[in-house]
């Protein structure tokens, strides 16, 4: 019979995702991801394997529950336009609440690990593929014009990271503007 766990896993996930959010995966020590969990290393090994175990589970959980949101997002309208604002709408509320400077853990992993790491850039590389195909979907993309969810995706990972860097709100919120109106002025023509 196996131990019966005495800690929360969410709990503890939710720690560990934050420590490598805040501080990437290289400036995440492991004393730090005991102190955040309040867990014995040994009991983080066990559970993860690896500290790159508990980066794959971290990128996992932000899929889950951040990645899985924006696409409810854009999901959530009826026109292209307003499915682009209101995924931009939301970035911009990060921008200006109590998380602002953490920007997208997903847009930061793939700056910072997916050269490094097959197993990590696989990881990123398919939740960036769900968004995009999301992306798609929202924007009607006939056969023809499916190179439009690319460049909505890199304007997002774009916008993350300006909102991440402390980008103006105002300039932000302008840009959302000229995205969200492409968007319908595209699905228009």
């Amino acid at each position: 019979m196996g131990r019966k766990k005495t800690y929360d896993e969410k709990d503890a996930l939710a720690a560990i995702k934050d420590q490598f959010w805040r501080h990437g995966y290289e400036g995440a020590s492991l004393h730090a991801l005991e102190k955040a969990t309040g867990l014995p290393k040994q009991t983080l090994y066990r559970e993860f394997g690896s500290k790159k175990g508990m980066y794959l589970a971290a990128l996992a959980d932000y899929e889950r529950d951040e990645v899985r949101g924006a696409i409810r997002l854009l999901r959530a309208h009826d026109r292209p336009e307003d499915r682009v604002r209101a995924l931009f709408d939301a970035v911009l509320e990060e921008a200006e609440g109590s998380v602002a400077g953490r920007g997208c853990f997903l847009c930061n992993a793939a700056a910072d690990r997916t050269g490094l790491d097959e197993a990590i850039s696989h990881s990123v590389s398919g939740t960036l593929s769900l968004l995009r195909d999301a992306m798609e979907e929202a924007l009607d993309c006939g056969p023809g014009d499916k190179h439009r969810a690319d460049a909505l995706l890199a304007s997002y990972i774009g916008f993350r990271n300006l909102a991440r860097n402390g980008w103006p709100v105002e300039r932000l919120r302008a840009i959302a503007t000229s995205l969200a109106a492409t968007a319908g002025n595209a699905g228009a023509s």
